[in-house]
């Protein structure tokens, strides 16, 4: 598989990690997807910041967002783009309501280890 190939995956196996409603499977791609230590940090608009330090914390952050957003209030997330630079990701997405409507837009940007594991995710709403 090339660079493009991989990235594609990867950035897709992301995305699927925020939105599966399966226990197992998102269990499963946050194992394959972030180092033990790694680090997550978001500052939503109106919310204060949000640190999450290791796999266990940020497992547990994606289930309750998920919770909340996925199976709460059926939103949808869709990855609008991603790009690479060098040892980083940027994953581009969007949240929306199953008829289409636009609830939420975003970006991570994911600092990625020599094994290309997420070492440090961080969220970018808006």
């Amino acid at each position: 598989m090339n660079t493009e190939t991989n990235d594609i995956e990867f950035t897709d196996n992301y995305i699927t990690a925020w939105s599966t409603t399966d226990d197992a499977t998102r269990e499963k791609l946050v194992t394959t997807l972030y180092v033990s230590d790694a680090d997550f940090y978001a500052e939503e608009p109106g919310d204060g910041p949000v640190e999450r330090h290791g796999r266990a914390e940020i497992a547990e952050n994606i289930r309750q967002v998920n919770l909340r957003l996925v199976q709460g209030k059926g939103l949808v997330t869709e990855k609008t783009g991603f790009s690479r630079n060098h040892d980083i990701v940027k994953v581009v997405w969007k949240m929306s309501t199953p008829d289409g409507v636009i609830m939420m837009t975003g970006m991570n940007m994911l600092k990625c280890g020599a094994d290309g594991m997420i070492v440090r995710d961080y969220i970018f709403i808006g």
